[in-house]
């Protein structure tokens, strides 16, 4: 992060360091998720150049896990405030801040002076899931999905578990189209946060062309395939005669199923 502030963005992400993993070297932009050096830095310009505030570097690395855990714990009740029901939404929304405030794996990477990838992202993880959520909350509300993607493009940046947040966005999702909840909303959504998601993630130097290679990551590839077969699926329902949408149906499981074990 000191590097970054004394010599700027091209240079750290050229920067290649003979002294660690000696005597080989290191490549150093190319080898890190730079997100926490670069929110550390940007905070700390912002604060001395632009508020003028007299804080040392050291001093905005120290505190920053202290302050991103109070954004992880309101993420987190967001999550819990979603998933309510009407009159007992703020109860959850204290209750989620509160449990996540108290976590001992939260606390151990929220304590100042934690400063390491974590430390921003289990923000960023929480934060993807709140805005994934809310952009299932009624069916004009998926433009919020391009929030979901720059926080999991956030996310990426931070740290190598992103593959998690992927997934369990991917699952999610699936499981909504199988149980027969397809909506256009989710649709729009579920697409939305893939394409421009991964779009976003290939530009991490560390991660590159990962999201499109790794066995890991080939789930929510083919849940987007499946979202394109529920959407089929959905409009032919409603052009369709019922008998006509059975037989339809029937050959597109079949399909579905082919496709499922090509893909396996």
């Amino acid at each position: 992060t000191q590097y970054l502030v004394d010599n700027g963005w091209n240079k750290f992400f050229t920067w290649y360091d003979h002294s660690a993993w000696y005597p080989l070297g290191r490549p150093v932009g190319t080898t890190i998720y730079p997100g926490m050096q670069v929110t550390a830095a940007s905070i700390y310009h912002v604060l001395t150049g632009w508020l003028g505030v007299d804080v040392s570097l050291n001093d905005v690395c120290v505190f920053l896990p202290a302050g991103f855990s109070i954004l992880a714990c309101i993420f987190t009740g967001g999550i819990a405030f979603e998933a309510a029901v009407k009159g007992r939404k703020w109860s959850a929304f204290t209750a989620g801040c509160g449990l996540m405030s108290i976590i001992p794996a939260h606390l151990m990477r929220s304590v100042a002076g934690a400063f390491d990838n974590e430390c921003i992202a289990v923000t960023a993880m929480t934060a993807t899931f709140y805005w994934w959520v809310r952009s299932l909350r009624d069916e004009k509300s998926w433009p919020i999905a391009f929030i979901a993607a720059l926080s999991y493009f956030y996310m990426v940046a931070a740290w190598g578990g992103y593959t998690f947040v992927l997934n369990m966005v991917g699952v999610h999702a699936a499981a909504l189209f199988l149980a027969g909840r397809f909506t256009w909303n989710l649709y729009k959504a579920y697409s939305v946060f893939y394409l421009v998601g991964t779009g976003l993630a290939v530009h991490v130097p560390v991660v590159g062309w990962t999201p499109l290679r790794s066995m890991e990551q080939m789930g929510p590839l083919f849940v987007l395939g499946l979202a394109q077969l529920a959407a089929v699926v959905h409009v032919q329902k409603r052009r369709l005669g019922e008998r006509d949408y059975a037989a339809f149906r029937k050959r597109a499981a079949l399909l579905g199923a082919v496709a499922a074990l090509a893909a396996l």
